[in-house]
């Protein structure tokens, strides 16, 4: 995270934890996520609480077709997170792509290559 207020860290955790739940219990039905594994990586509340980027990691799909996914229904997920969390001011949620574990994953095989 880019900033070190500790109150942004407790939100956006907050935030990831309320997200996680009710993705994992499947409360918003979205078809095109059936059989697909997603992990909420990361939440970067903005620093007046109005907006979030929420980072999302996937197994069995690709990651930015995940986030385009789910910023078709981020109205539903930031009223789940209004009613869960209690803010002067509920996020829009905006979803991205969380290819940091692509990027580790490539840098690793560059070490076991080189390495060999």
């Amino acid at each position: 995270m880019k900033t070190n207020n500790n109150r942004l860290l407790r939100v956006g955790e907050s935030i990831r934890a309320v997200l996680a739940k009710h993705i994992m219990l499947n409360e918003v039905f979205i078809e095109e996520l059936n059989n697909i594994i997603v992990t909420i990586t990361e939440v970067q509340p903005s620093k007046d609480l109005r907006y979030a980027k929420v980072f999302v990691s996937s197994v069995g799909e690709d990651e930015n077709k995940v986030a385009k996914i789910l910023n078709d229904f981020s109205k539903p997920f930031s009223k789940i997170v209004a009613q869960e969390i209690n803010t002067k001011y509920s996020p829009k949620l905006y979803f991205y792509a969380d290819l940091s574990f692509a990027k580790a994953n490539k840098i690793n095989k560059l070490f076991e290559k080189n390495g060999s």
